[in-house]
């Protein structure tokens, strides 16, 4: 296999990649994080350590081909549960923290989990849990954390050597992750450490990530799992954990990352941030000027970001060179805003299913109005393709999900012959581009038989002055765009504006794409725990 990221190193599995990269950077400094007024750092050495502790502990007790959930924020505990359960020959599920109970409840009865692990936070779901009285499994929390590591420790002196010797089979069941979709009820994806590795491996191949990283994302994600953690340990970064949303700038200006990982909003809300900054402070007009010379600058090979805008990426930690946005579509306006900055916005396309990256834009070949090349060794088609050669999204390779937990009929409908049906609509553009235009099951037919696909769109609607959240569907037979705004000025004279704005868009759409009517909320959408719009709404 072609190594083409230096320094890259294919391990055949999680346990493999903790000792190789242990073997190279064992006094390193691994994870940081904050808690109760201290700072902590923990090195790949110790990591290792409390990874073998907790393993052996979970075998010594009799967990070997269990399920085992995880609940919670992301934390230290949270990390070298994942890993100790993945690699003593158990089954892991990362669970959602932020569903209800309830949820949770219904997600261990359908996985049949022997064991649930949560936070300190979760204590209060997991008694509910325990009322509601259908899970027959145990219970654990991240609060006996340090004794089960210590009781680890004590049964490795003492010569139990069972996690020690237990071999990996890379090609059996790993996780059970269950979906977030916008739509209908989550399936359980199923993935080996095999998929897992190889979309790791294959994603670094292709690119340089500048150091160090701010852990953003929640982990049950699989974008923040495989961005934000597995690709940071197999490249011998640091990783700043982040256990709030409230904190992550404050995070981010203390552990100065290279990088971050994280979903549009987040990169919208900074930049909205960084504009509101300079209009309260009146540099806005500067700041505009700043831009206009500096792109001029650029065109004759000169390029002064980094020292003409340094306060802007001094408000960001001082060493952010790159967002890797994911999780949902980016606007192509946020990719060049922060590239005038100096900060370098690299965009894909992913699906749990898929492990989950399968396209990435790379540093040197940014195409706006895409999501990338496929990464290597992983095949893409379109299938049943229209005259403008967009049609079904299907992928083929080691990072294709083995299926949906219990589920064999949704299997069989996504999988043929290796390939997976991502149901995303799309086209392969020149030079091997994937451009995404929907999703199969979003699309409007319209009486005409004309497709109308929401998202393309909700984006063009996105960039009128004053949207803040936008849906698009079909109402009474018109194509209808309901939209949120939270803008603080006069709402009448917002919504006259936003009006006025949709129907110059018109003018510049195909008459069967012309948005007919109008509607306004004054609450935001319902969103996903991935901050994507419900679209059960109506």
């Amino acid at each position: 296999m072609k190594n083409i990221y230096q320094g890259s190193v294919c391990y055949k599995d999680f346990k493999d990649m903790i000792n190789g990269t242990c073997a190279q950077w064992s006094d390193n400094t691994l994870f940081k994080y904050n808690r109760d007024g201290k700072k902590f750092e923990i090195t790949f050495k110790a990591f290792k350590k409390d990874v073998e502790a907790v393993g052996s502990y979970l075998m010594y007790h009799g967990f070997k081909g269990k399920k085992i959930a995880i609940v919670g924020e992301n934390s230290y505990e949270w990390i070298v549960t994942y890993f100790a359960v993945a690699n003593s020959g158990n089954i892991v599920l990362p669970i959602d923290k932020e569903l209800t109970p309830v949820e949770i409840n219904a997600l261990l009865i359908r996985s049949e989990t022997d064991l649930l692990i949560h936070s300190k936070s979760k204590q209060k779901t997991a008694d509910e849990i325990v009322n509601i009285g259908e899970y027959n499994g145990s219970m654990s929390s991240f609060t006996k954390f340090d004794d089960i590591c210590a009781e680890g420790k004590e049964i490795i002196t003492n010569g139990f050597k069972d996690y020690m010797d237990y071999t990996i089979d890379p090609e059996a069941l790993c996780a059970i992750i269950y979906t977030s979709g916008t739509t209908g009820d989550p399936k359980g994806v199923m993935l080996s450490q095999k998929n897992l590795v190889m979309d790791a491996y294959l994603s670094i191949s292709c690119m340089k990530i500048p150091r160090d990283t701010v852990l953003i994302l929640p982990l049950n994600h699989t974008f923040g799992f495989m961005a934000g953690l597995l690709c940071q340990i197999w490249m011998g970064y640091s990783v700043f954990i982040n256990d709030s949303l409230k904190t992550v700038l404050k995070d981010i200006q203390e552990a100065k990352p290279g990088h971050v990982s994280m979903v549009p909003l987040f990169v919208e809300k900074i930049y909205k941030n960084i504009w509101r900054t300079a209009e309260k402070q009146g540099k806005a007009d500067m700041l505009r000027k700043a831009i206009k010379v500096s792109n001029a600058l650029r065109k004759v090979g000169i390029d002064v970001r980094r020292k003409l805008f340094k306060s802007v990426i001094d408000g960001l930690g001082g060493n952010l060179e790159m967002i890797i946005s994911g999780g949902a579509p980016i606007a192509d306006e946020y990719m060049k805003c922060f590239d005038d900055f100096g900060i370098m916005i690299i965009n894909g396309y992913g699906i749990t299913e898929c492990s989950p990256i399968v396209a990435l834009n790379r540093v040197d070949a940014i195409k706006y109005g895409t999501v990338g090349n496929p990464i290597p060794e992983v095949q893409v088609k379109i299938v049943n393709p229209n005259e403008n050669g967009e049609g079904e999204i299907w992928v083929k390779g080691d990072i294709v999900m083995m299926g949906y937990y219990h589920n064999e009929e949704a299997t069989n409908e996504v999988l043929k012959d290796g390939w997976f049906n991502t149901g995303d609509m799309g086209k392969i553009t020149d030079g091997n581009y994937i451009a995404i235009t929907g999703r199969k099951k979003n699309l409007i037919i319209l009486a005409n038989g004309k497709n109308v696909y929401p998202e393309e769109l909700e984006y063009l609607i996105s960039r009128i002055d004053n949207v803040t959240e936008v849906l698009v569907y079909e109402e009474d037979n018109q194509i209808t765009a309901e939209i949120y705004s939270d803008a603080e000025e006069d709402r009448e004279a917002v919504r006259e504006s936003i009006k006025e704005g949709v129907k110059n868009l018109n003018q510049t759409l195909a008459a069967y794409k012309q948005i007919r009517k109008i509607k306004f909320r004054s609450v935001e959408f319902d969103k996903t725990t991935t901050k994507k719009i419900k679209r059960s709404y109506k």
